[in-house]
């Protein structure tokens, strides 16, 4: 496998712009989307998520999901679109690069050859012929291209800037920076992908990922399970929209420089005392024999009895008023509950007029007024 490439250096970091045949790449490449919480989904969840897999491989795409890839899912209707756009127009074309990382521990001698400090500015790569690309960016234009009419791949090329030997939080800081900050990407998978990137830029989100994490995993937490951790699958809120507002709340009192554990410690109190409260308005049982016993009360409350507690507009109130409130206790959060249990009575979670943020406003100020 004989690649061309030019040398790229930016800031002590070396890459390489290089090029391939569509049809050859895309025989040497591993599509994958970001799946870490498959234990903690719903059973119907998880059979969507098989439905889908099989859906893409009815389209000749060989996906997988990982636990520790970076990829989002794939969006059909997107790769739908590139593939009609190659196929019905003769002069019809994708010029920006992909991203690709390699990984060559195994290859003997490579790094030297290619990769040393006096190593040339152009040349060829020589690659084994079963060698296998991973994809940091790009993923959605390579799935497309999969589904073009072999004739138009032959006559295709790929440009592609690679990357040798790219650790996972390398990988997941370039998705992120890439996505994140020039176009839309499901702003929940950007934060838990946060998680694994090593920088004092990201200390901030990664602390208040592990805070949310936590509160979704673990069995005894008010909001087991019901966190949407990708924006996706079941769950009353999303990890974005969860990050967003503890870390705003938080910062606002005397926790802001606090370990993620005595955060999770304080907040556990504060949800359980809502939790204690409004027991037919929370999602999760206190107490409960089985998930399905879980899952059934929480159908009961966000769809059957549509409370709007533990939803954008509720949880996004009681989330506001928590600096207020904690203040109130004198910082001791074993008294939340007598605090919170004076709104008992005098709030009501279902049947509420109004939307969006103007309906979260009117919540959040009957809180502060009531309490």
């Amino acid at each position: 496998m004989k690649i061309p490439y030019i040398k790229i250096q930016q800031r002590g970091e070396t890459f390489f712009s290089v090029k391939f045949k569509a049809s050859f790449l895309l025989e040497h490449l591993n599509f994958h989307f970001r799946e870490p919480y498959s234990n903690y989904e719903k059973e119907e969840v998880i059979i969507k998520n098989e439905k889908y897999i099989d859906t893409i491989r009815n389209k000749g795409i060989q996906l997988a999901s990982s636990d520790e890839g970076i990829q989002r899912r794939l969006q059909i209707n997107r790769i739908n679109s590139i593939k009609d756009f190659i196929e019905n127009g003769s002069d019809n074309f994708l010029p920006s690069s992909i991203t690709l990382s390699a990984d060559i521990s195994t290859l003997d001698n490579f790094e030297d050859q290619y990769l040393n400090y006096e190593s040339n500015e152009i040349g060829f790569f020589e690659f084994p012929e079963n060698f296998m690309f991973s994809i940091i960016d790009g993923q959605h234009r390579l799935a497309g291209l999969s589904m073009v009419k072999q004739d138009i791949l032959e006559q295709f090329e790929i440009s592609a800037i690679l990357l040798f030997n790219v650790s996972k939080s390398t990988a997941a800081k370039l998705f992120a920076d890439i996505n994140g900050k020039q176009k839309s990407v499901n702003k929940s998978l950007i934060y838990d992908l946060y998680s694994d990137v090593d920088s004092r830029e990201f200390n901030q989100i990664k602390k208040y990922h592990i805070i949310c994490e936590n509160f979704y995993t673990n069995p005894k937490s008010p909001l087991f399970r019901q966190i949407k951790m990708l924006g996706i699958g079941s769950g009353a809120i999303s990890q974005a929209f969860f990050i967003d507002y503890v870390k705003d709340a938080v910062n606002k009192t005397a926790l802001k420089d606090a370990h993620e554990e005595e955060i999770f410690k304080v907040l556990f109190y504060y949800f359980r005392a809502y939790q204690n409260t409004f027991p037919e308005d929370w999602p999760v049982l206190l107490n409960y024999d089985s998930l399905n016993q879980l899952d059934e009360h929480a159908t009961k409350v966000l769809k059957d009895r549509k409370s709007q507690l533990v939803k954008t507009n509720g949880f996004g109130a009681i989330v506001r008023a928590f600096p207020h409130i904690y203040k109130s206790c004198n910082n001791d959060p074993e008294r939340f509950f007598g605090v919170i249990n004076n709104l008992k009575g005098k709030m009501k979670w279902t049947d509420l007029e109004g939307t969006g943020k103007a309906l979260q406003n009117g919540l959040f100020n009957q809180i502060i007024e009531k309490i």
